[in-house]
Parts: C-alpha cells; sequence; structure tokens
C-alpha cells in the first residue's frame, strides 16, 4: 500500500509538537524554581545585543516608580553590577513583599548574595511569595535543608519547587536509581571493542569544550575501529530548547544518541532513573564491552547502576571540580554550605565506585586521591589537539585577513567562556594600562558568558571601548582562526580552588597554533605553559602584573615567535588525542580483563 506523500510531513510535524509539549514543560518547571535566572539564561541564549540595546533604552522611558520594570531593565542590560547599583538605590521599606521578592529573585539570578541580603534584611518571609523568594536564595547559598524548611512552612505540600528541591536533596544524600536485574550473565555476551558513552552535552547542539573533548575521544575511538555508543543526558538538548532536535544526530560518524522519555520528568531523582532505565535497555539489547561517562556525578549514578545490574567495567572521567565551580559564584560561605559538603561526597563516592578514573591533570589526580581513589587506577588524559590543530597553522597576516583585522594591529586575548572565574576583566584593565604607550594594540575577546556584557561595559568606562573586539560566539573552524590572529594568547584567571585543579582547552589550541602565552601563576596552568619557553607565568588577580607580563611579550618578536614554536612542539609531543586513544584503549582492555577475573 503506498502511504500518501504528505506522511514525511505528517511525521515532522507530530515531532515538532512533541518536543514543543516537552519545552513547555521543562521551561515551567524553571520557572517554577527560579523564574528570573530562567529569564536571563533564556536572554543569553540568543547572544545578540538587540536585548541589550532595548533594555538600556526602556530605562530611559520607564518612569522612577516603576521598582520592578526598571530592575527588570537593568537585569535584561546584561550588567550585573548595574542591578546592584539600582537595587541598592531603592527605598526597601516602601516596597511590597511580592516586589520584595521579586527583586531578590534577579538579584539571586545575577549571583549578588551582599546586596540580595540588604533587600531582605528586616523582612520576614511569611508570605508565600516572598517565602519563595528567599528559599530560592538559601538554596543557591548552599543552605539545603534551611530552603525546603521555609517552603514546607509556607506552601502546599505539592508546591513544584519545593518537590524539586526535596528530590535533589535525596539524590546529594545518596538517593540511587533502582534497574531490575537481569538474569543475563556477563562474560561471553557483550559487544566486542564497544564503549557505551553517556555525555551531559553534545555537538551539534553545544559547541563548548566539554563537547568538543567528548568528540575528539569519540571519533578517535572510531579510527582505531572501536564502536561507540553514545547518549546524553535525559531531555537533552530539548532542555536547552532545541525545538528540532531529533532522536540521534550524526557528526562525523559519530550517533548522539538522545533520551527523550514518553514523559520526562522534571526533578533530579527521577530524571536519573529514567536515564538509568534508557542504558540499561540499550545494554539489554546489545551488551558494551565497558560503559563510560563524565563528571557530574549524577551522570555517573546512572552508568553506576547499569555496571552494577550487568557486571560491566565502568570508566569516570573527571573534567572538572564541579563543587568548586558552583562555590567560585557564590560568597566564601559556600564553601562550609550543606550542598559544598555533599557535592564533594557525591563526586568522591562515584569516583572510588567506578573500575577506573579518567582526569585532565595532575593537580586534578591529586585531588581525587585525597578523596579516597587509588593512584593506580587513575589516569591522566589531558586536553589535547586533533583535526585542524595538527596542521600547519594559518599565517598570521592570512588569519586577520580573513577575519578583518588590520595587519598592523597587536592583537592580544582569548577564546573563552566568559565567566567570572576566568579573570577577563583584570585583561581589561591590563590592557587599558598599555593602551597610552602602545595606540596599535587590539583586545580580542573570542566567546559569550555571563560577563560578556560586563566587559563591554568596563571597556567602555576605563575608555577603551574603540580597542576592544568582542565578536561573541564562533563556530570552532572560526575560532582557531582568532588563535592564529593573536600576537598574545592570555589566560588571567583568578585564584580559586576551581582554576587551581582544572586544566582549560583552549590555552592548549593556542599552543598549537604557535601563539605565545599569558597565564595566571596556578597549578593547573603550570601543567600548560613552561615559564620562559612556552610563556610566562604571572602573579594571579593582579592586573598589573598581567600587563607587564604582556608587554615583555609584544616589545619582543623574536621572543613570540620562539616561543609560540616551542608550545606547538610540547602539544604535538604530549597532547594529542591518539596519544589519549591509547591511554583509553588500554584502560577499556585492563578494566574488561579485571572484571572478567572477578567473574571467574
Amino acid at each position: 500500500m503506498n502511504r500518501d506523500s504528505s506522511y514525511p510531513d505528517v511525521v515532522e510535524q507530530n515531532r515538532l509538537v512533541k518536543n514543543l509539549m516537552t519545552i513547555a514543560k521543562i521551561t515551567v518547571a524553571n520557572l517554577s524554581d527560579d523564574p528570573y535566572f530562567f529569564l536571563l539564561q533564556a536572554a543569553r541564549k540568543f547572544d545578540s545585543p538587540v536585548i541589550s540595546r532595548l533594555a538600556k533604552a526602556s530605562l530611559a522611558i520607564l518612569p522612577r516608580n516603576t521598582t520592578i520594570a526598571r530592575a527588570l531593565a537593568h537585569l535584561l542590560t546584561g550588567n550585573t553590577g548595574a542591578l546592584s547599583t539600582y537595587a541598592r538605590s531603592v527605598d526597601f521599606q516602601g516596597l511590597s513583599d511580592r516586589q520584595i521578592a521579586r527583586l531578590t529573585d534577579m538579584l539571586v539570578a545575577v549571583q549578588d548574595a551582599e546586596t540580595t541580603e540588604l533587600v531582605l534584611s528586616n523582612r520576614d518571609s511569611n508570605t508565600k511569595s516572598l517565602a519563595r523568594a528567599t528559599a530560592r536564595y538559601r538554596w543557591y547559598l548552599g543552605d539545603m535543608d534551611g530552603a525546603i524548611g521555609l517552603l514546607e512552612r509556607t506552601v502546599p505540600a505539592k508546591n513544584k519547587q519545593l518537590r524539586h528541591y526535596r528530590s535533589e536533596l535525596e539524590v546529594f544524600e545518596g538517593a540511587l536509581p533502582v534497574l531490575q536485574s537481569t538474569p543475563q550473565h556477563r562474560t561471553g555476551m557483550t559487544g566486542e571493542n564497544t564503549a557505551l558513552h553517556l555525555l551531559t552535552n553534545s555537538l551539534p547542539h553545544t559547541g563548548s569544550g566539554y563537547a568538543q573533548r567528548s568528540h575528539s575521544i569519540l571519533t578517535a575511538l572510531q579510527d582505531a575501529e572501536w564502536r561507540a555508543k553514545v547518549f546524553t543526558r535525559a531531555g537533552y538538548p530539548l532542555s536547552i530548547g532545541k525545538i528540532a532536535a531529533r532522536s540521534v544526530d550524526f557528526v562525523d560518524g559519530v550517533g548522539y544518541q538522545r533520551i527523550f522519555p514518553k514523559k520526562l520528568k522534571s526533578d533530579m531523582r527521577a530524571r536519573i532513573q529514567q536515564q538509568a532505565e534508557a542504558l540499561a535497555e540499550s545494554v539489554r539489547e546489545c551488551p558494551p564491552s565497558i560503559l563510560h561517562t563524565t563528571t557530574d556525578f549524577t551522570n555517573a549514578l546512572s552508568v553506576m547502576a547499569v555496571a552494577e545490574t550487568f557486571g560491566l567495567p565502568w570508566v569516570y572521567e573527571v573534567r572538572g571540580q564541579l563543587a568548586d565551580t558552583w562555590a567560585s559564584s557564590r560568597p566564601e560561605s559556600a564553601r562550609s554550605s550543606q550542598r559544598y559538603k555533599l557535592f564533594k561526597e557525591r563526586e568522591a563516592f562515584v569516583a572510588t565506585k567506578a573500575t577506573h578514573v579518567v582526569t585532565l591533570g595532575e593537580a586534578m589526580k591529586q585531588e581525587l586521591i585525597e578523596q579516597g581513589v587509588a593512584a593506580a587506577r587513575i589516569t591522566i588524559a589531558p586536553n589535547a589537539i586533533g583535526d585542524e590543530y595538527l596542521d600547519l597553522p594559518i599565517e598570521r597576516s592570512e588569519a586577520r585577513k580573513t577575519l578583518g583585522l588590520a595587519a598592523e594591529n597587536q592583537y592580544v586575548g582569548t577564546v573563552s567562556s566568559l565567566v567570572a572565574y576566568e579573570g577577563l576583566d583584570l585583561l581589561v584593565r591590563a590592557v587599558a594600562q598599555l593602551i597610552p604607550a602602545n595606540p596599535s594594540l587590539r583586545l580580542l575577546i573570542v566567546g559569550n558568558g555571563v560577563e560578556r556584557n560586563n566587559l563591554i561595559d568596563l571597556s567602555e568606562n576605563l575608555g577603551i571601548r574603540e580597542y576592544c573586539l568582542f565578536p561573541g560566539r564562533v563556530p570552532r573552524d572560526e575560532a582557531r582562526i582568532y588563535h592564529c590572529a593573536l600576537d598574545v594568547f592570555v589566560v588571567p584567571r583568578r585564584d580559586l580552588s576551581v582554576t587551581r585543579a582544572v586544566t582549560p582547552l583552549k590555552p592548549v589550541e593556542a599552543l598549537a597554533c604557535e601563539v605565545p602565552v599569558v597565564a595566571a601563576d596556578l597549578p593547573a596552568l603550570r601543567e600548560l605553559v613552561i615559564e620562559g619557553e612556552t610563556g610566562l607565568l604571572v602573579e594571579p588577580d593582579s592586573p598589573n602584573q598581567l600587563a607587564q607580563g604582556i608587554d615583555e611579550l609584544l616589545r619582543d618578536s623574536s621572543k613570540r615567535a620562539s616561543m609560540g614554536a616551542a608550545g606547538r612542539r610540547h602539544m604535538l609531543e604530549e597532547r594529542t588525542w591518539d596519544r589519549n586513544t591509547e591511554k583509553l584503549l588500554g584502560i577499556y582492555k585492563n578494566s574488561s580483563e579485571q572484571m572478567q577475573r572477578m567473574d571467574e
């Protein structure tokens, strides 16, 4: 029987409708948990200056007494400092509890704890709206019990915010997914040279360093004639608003399979359970040789449950210290909070349960050892280069011509996620010091993130906006061109627990492009930059020292050239995906053999 020619269109329409319904549900859940944070993230996702300009324009016409409307406009400008300054100028006593709640939610969204404390002072959180906002603030600070207790006293038991908080606390306190045991015995039932991976996100929907590292690993395994079955976390990429998302995306021959349950759960514990069930179903159909997942621990919980149910070895790849990343955007007190302690405990728990642990560098390995993971079960597979970064770098003049940059200028900068711990405000201040004596200097900051508009406004306030370029997020192949256009790549990271331990990817790519690096003198960055040979290490958190390091290299073209050449040589010798793949294949083989010995 011939189907009507419109049948494919109907299938496509049904898929889009289903996706839209799921996204709507995710949106409602996010709005319930933290409405203004969700609104801010949605605005940033568009990566458009139009929203910022419209928000700034609205401030000129909004009446002075429209406090919440003006606060919202400040929020949407993307300048977090402007919102904080405005909030401090408001007469809090003249605001209703509902207005205080909305202002609090906005301040929490931009992570301003100090002003939030000021706004909430001398206010009892008895009303529902103020209780919910205060609970969000306590949750943000890591006081999980405090947030839940406040909601339990003021909102109905079925309140979504309360239900989500309870579910997340259950996971942090040790709740595990439960799978039906299988009668199948592992030995002789697994697919040879097959690895099942679970990722947080992936290409083509996310172009982060995380997604790029994952793809490099998977293509390298593919080249080594390993079959990789790859899944992303439950709900992704619908969870980031990709309405046209399909059940599988193929990129360079790698198939990224999506976990789209018929009814996607909105709370953490149920979502992890759905994730585990989807992976278990795949294993029943075609058992792999090994399971492999990455931080954070919620991924590991799903994979661990499947591994234990089917008697399979599993690898936990620790790509960051995410508890420290969480704490880096909060007051120092967050490091002694309930959430931080539980976060560290959960990460340590899954790492000690994994058959083997892979991490990025020596600093992270030492932290894992301190958490109780045996050194023999840890392998370092550093951030590395592959694909076009193995090719000879693009000539600097050609790169600048391609990007429309003036050939006669000097360019310093970075390609990075624009977040606070990167310390890019220090870089803007350092360049502001150098420009009076070097008017041909230009600052190039490529990427997007919460700090982008703050950095643009800072450059305006320092009087150097015309010397700064902020092209936003760019495709990976274009990012390489920006690398090659730079005279000096700068990594001005702030001195925090997370930056002391985690080695970033972008400096590796810059060094592969023969660009010398000036970086903060932190343990993780010492693993990348050899002082005086491939770049310079300077005192962290000091724009003066940063300026001196940049100026030293800008004044000496021969030093820049020799450092660039040495940097590329070291990257080719030590940090390629071929070398990492050899390590991974050894881990897979040894882990499988270890599991077989345990079965015998």
